[in-house]
């Protein structure tokens, strides 16, 4: 197999890339065992939230859902500031 300069250049940077992340993956570990052994209280989910995790993956690959769900948390703050803060809304009620 022959590569080119370029394409040789560019798997090298691969490898290092992923000796790169490699060692990030172990500093996290790191810093997980640490503080499970020191805390005093420890909880899993300081560490690592599955759900959090998943909903980042979703609003990557979904942007557009994202705003029409920051849209309806607007309209239900606008509703509470009304209720809550004694404005009149646009039909007169409060």
């Amino acid at each position: 197999m022959s590569l080119y300069k370029w394409e040789l250049d560019a798997v090298i940077k691969g490898v290092q890339m992923g000796q790169i992340d490699e060692r990030e993956r172990l500093a996290v570990l790191a810093a997980s065992v640490g503080y499970f052994s020191n805390s005093e209280k420890p909880k899993f989910k300081n560490i690592f939230d599955r759900n959090k995790e998943e909903q980042a993956l979703e609003q990557a690959y979904k942007p557009e859902q994202v705003k029409a769900t920051n849209k309806q948390r607007m309209a239900l703050y606008d509703k509470v500031r009304v209720a809550f803060g004694g404005e009149r809304s646009e039909d007169g009620e409060l």
